[in-house]
């Protein structure tokens, strides 16, 4: 018994790629092709590439290059690049980005309760193009939401400004939802969440549609 959070879909159209890569320090002493690893997005697709070494001076060569293998899909911010092994050291490179084009979201998201009481929140850290303190969406429209449940609940938003969204009584019929769209996240928060409190004992499940929305 209790209550649980399942994501059913989570969209992020027009994420950034990895267009090209730019060394700070190429490094020295390399023997061979050291390995060469990219941070993940969140739910998007991983960048690869590969190292090539440049001249060979007898005591270890730097690196000449990556040659990016994947450019990746679904990044907000620059994936860290990390270069380890193949006998050298201090080769440091970044990654530039390209420019997102068409950028929307959205997330179909399941609360479900069985003789559940305590709040539950669907975390906008765990979904792909969220805001990070530095990019991604900001915030969550409800455009459809559906419910079944056996008693009241409130539908609220975490951040600061209008942060209630609706009231469900349990009996088919709710108030209007009302868009997040002057809840801003405070200082302290990663994103603008969802969260559903249940009176004690509810059963029942709320079906969102949610917009991602405000892009930074």
């Amino acid at each position: 018994m209790g209550a649980n959070v399942k994501i059913l879909n989570d969209i992020f159209n027009g994420g950034q790629r990895v267009a090209s890569i730019s060394f700070s320090n190429y490094g020295t002493g390399y023997t061979s092709a050291p390995t060469v690893a990219f941070t993940a997005p969140v739910g998007g697709t991983t960048a690869t590439g590969t190292a090539v070494l440049g001249y060979d001076t007898g005591s270890g060569a730097p690196i000449d290059s990556i040659t990016i293998t994947n450019a990746g899909h679904g990044y907000i911010t620059a994936p860290t690049i990390t270069i380890s092994g193949g006998g050298g050291s201090a080769a440091a490179a970044t990654a530039n980005m390209s420019t997102p084009t068409d950028i929307s979201g959205y997330t179909h998201a399941l609360v479900s309760f069985d003789n559940g009481g305590a709040a539950m929140e669907v975390d906008a850290s765990t979904l792909r193009g969220m805001y990070n303190g530095t990019n991604g969406f900001k915030k969550f429209t409800i455009s459809n939401m559906e419910w079944s449940v056996s008693s009241a609940m409130n539908i609220a938003f975490t951040g600061t400004g209008v942060t209630d969204a609706t009231n469900i009584d349990g009996t088919g019929s709710s108030s209007i939802p009302i868009p997040n769209s002057w809840a801003v996240q405070p200082g302290d928060a990663t994103n603008a969440d969802i969260v559903v409190t249940p009176q004690s004992g509810i059963r029942g499940y709320v079906y969102f549609n949610l917009l991602k929305t405000d892009y930074a």
